[in-house]
């Protein structure tokens, strides 16, 4: 039931962003995070990421529990990032819109966003996990 609510809210967010007339949906619900502050900075990092990784002069705003990507796939696939407390717990979930009929381009992006979360996550907030580390030379120093 909750989950019903806070696609209700979604919905008026992305109607109040300017979405009125989205042709396409697709909704992705991930694990629990501890808190909101990680969600909302793993959901910036994702939408960063994605951007250097396949382009988009986009832009990406920010609510007190939304971090939403716009202008992914040039004006017409937006995507939404919602950090919904659930008894202590942050259930992140992903709502990704367009406003064209190419569904097949709305999936992709959002395969990629949970893809990129994914390493975010496993990261500890750094896509595809920590920086390498220097390999140390064979033989040491002089």
């Amino acid at each position: 039931m909750k989950l019903k609510r806070i696609l209700a809210a979604a919905a008026a967010t992305l109607l109040a962003a300017g979405a009125a007339q989205a042709e396409g949906w697709t909704v992705t619900d991930f694990s629990s995070i501890s808190d909101r502050d990680t969600c909302m900075s793993y959901a910036e990092t994702t939408f960063s990421t994605y951007r250097a990784r396949f382009g988009g002069d986009g832009f990406t705003g920010r609510s007190n529990w939304t971090i939403g990507g716009y202008d992914l796939r040039g004006e017409v696939v937006d995507g939404l990032f919602i950090c919904a407390d659930e008894a202590g717990l942050v259930s992140p979930f992903l709502v990704v819109y367009n406003v064209d009929d190419d569904s097949d381009a709305r999936e992709t992006i959002a395969d990629r966003l949970g893809d990129i979360w994914d390493e975010v996550v496993a990261g500890n907030g750094v896509p595809g996990g920590a920086t390498p580390q220097p390999v140390p030379v064979p033989g040491g120093t002089k």
